[in-house]
């Protein structure tokens, strides 16, 4: 959801016209996030268009954007190789992210659903013991440490500017927020600044 919401400071203009939105009634299954609104191509039945960066790519081609390609540069996926491993982010922020105060988790049986969903897939919905959740969040700020030495542009990854690379590792970032401990450093505050509520931040509310 993150990832389509990054490209919405470029494309405020028709913020009216068209809402990222949540709605299981919209596709006939629980699937997030939803960009519903007019001109928004969608599968026969269904009142939107599900998947995130589907959705960033039709919001670039309608808007005729400028936002370079991924680059698969070798620092930045292999950060977000490790926030992804299952020992690490699952178990961080599975359970946190229901404690946060947003309107997902406002039913119980959303959160039901939602433990339930991962358990299911062999998920590791938080760590056994304080213990292990600690020394997994030090070693995640030993990773954030290094990352100001990624930022090659001016709040962004690349000399040339703002692009995937930027989109992709963003809302990983965003979901860090939710966890107690996470030292973000100055510089990494500021790349992920300009998103702004764009892309939520859980800090003032980090368990």
């Amino acid at each position: 959801m993150d990832m389509a919401r990054a490209l919405y400071p470029k494309i405020a203009k028709e913020k009216a016209m068209m809402a990222i939105s949540t709605h299981a009634i919209l596709l006939a299954k629980k699937q997030l996030p939803v960009l519903e609104g007019p001109g928004v191509p969608c599968e026969e039945g269904a009142v939107g268009m599900p998947e995130s960066l589907e959705i960033c790519s039709f919001l670039i081609a309608r808007h005729e954007l400028v936002v370079s390609c991924a680059t698969g540069r070798g620092d930045v996926q292999g950060l977000i190789d490790f926030l992804l491993d299952k020992q690490v982010m699952n178990p961080l922020t599975i359970t946190r992210l229901t404690k946060m105060p947003v309107p997902d988790w406002a039913d119980p049986r959303d959160i039901s659903y939602h433990l339930w969903k991962h358990k299911k897939r062999g998920d590791l919905n938080e760590f056994a013991s304080p213990e292990e959740d600690t020394a997994c969040i030090k070693e995640v700020n030993a990773k954030l440490a290094g990352l100001p030495s990624f930022l090659k542009g001016e709040g962004c990854l690349n000399t040339w500017g703002w692009g995937m690379d930027d989109v992709l590792l963003l809302p990983w970032l965003r979901r860090l927020t939710c966890i107690k401990g996470i030292e973000f450093p100055n510089e990494v505050q500021e790349y992920m600044a300009p998103v702004g509520k764009q892309v939520m931040d859980y800090s003032q509310c980090a368990v």
